[in-house]
């Protein structure tokens, strides 16, 4: 379904600096069935937020491509991003608006778009008829992933794009987080990606692992061969065996 081939990018002088010199990645190859979730690794200023970026036609890469369902995602991003979504708290709604008023607004853009799965979806979270007159501002952090889970999934997207969806929030509501996201694969059988560097909130539920450090790629594996190459390890360990000692 999701098709990256030895994609690079380099940020521009002007846009992000590292060690005085443009940040780039570099080296990325992977591919992504139907069905699966995928935890990206690695350590702040990896790279992770980049690749994501270049995932849903943000970003056009210097080379290599990514393409979904065959087609180049910046050549067809209109397209594409009908079946793509993203939860991010880079990637806002309004804040000053009602759920309700940012559903309408933002809902039109999309053709699969269905109000009833959205409210069916944000009553199945835990939020009331009441609370879709509530400003978005006024939601907690907790809260705003799930309203903006609950509006990806109104669309029936079929891939995922978390980015450090946990962020901030406290350890049951991690938990939680990540055991919605674990429903919605086996009922839906959409496909995520999951950029953290928490990685215990992958330990259980990673089917592939991606390894980013210092905007390269050093690992990708499923969870069979990371257990007959390290064993029986923590994601955090199996982070730290890898990149450490690396420049």
């Amino acid at each position: 379904m999701l098709e990256v081939k030895n994609l690079q990018y380099r940020y521009k002088e002007n846009e992000k600096q590292q060690d005085d010199l443009p940040f780039k990645l570099y080296g990325v190859n992977f591919t992504l069935e139907k069905g699966y979730i995928m935890g990206l690794l690695g350590l702040n200023g990896a790279g992770k937020s980049t690749l994501m970026n270049l995932l849903m036609g943000i970003f056009t890469p210097e080379a290599g491509c990514v393409t979904f369902h065959g087609e180049e995602v910046w050549q067809h991003r209109n397209e594409v991003l009908q079946k793509i979504a993203c939860v991010s708290d880079k990637m806002e709604f309004l804040r000053y608006r009602t759920l309700s008023e940012n559903v309408d607004l933002f809902g039109i853009l999309y053709d699969d778009f269905d109000r009833h799965k959205w409210e069916t979806y944000m009553e199945s979270f835990g939020f009331g008829k009441e609370d879709r007159n509530h400003l978005y501002d006024d939601l907690s952090t907790g809260e705003k992933r799930k309203f903006q889970l609950a509006f990806a999934l109104s669309y029936e997207p079929e891939l995922l794009l978390l980015d450090e969806p946990t962020a901030n929030l406290d350890p049951h509501a991690r938990v939680e987080w990540m055991e919605l996201i674990q429903k919605q694969v086996a009922e839906k059988e959409i496909s995520v990606i999951v950029a953290t560097h928490l990685t215990s909130d992958l330990d259980e539920i990673a089917d592939y692992i991606l390894v980013l450090h210092q905007g390269k790629q050093i690992a990708f594996m499923d969870r069979e061969e990371m257990v007959d190459q390290y064993g029986e390890l923590e994601l955090s360990e199996l982070l730290l065996k890898l990149t450490e000692g690396r420049a």
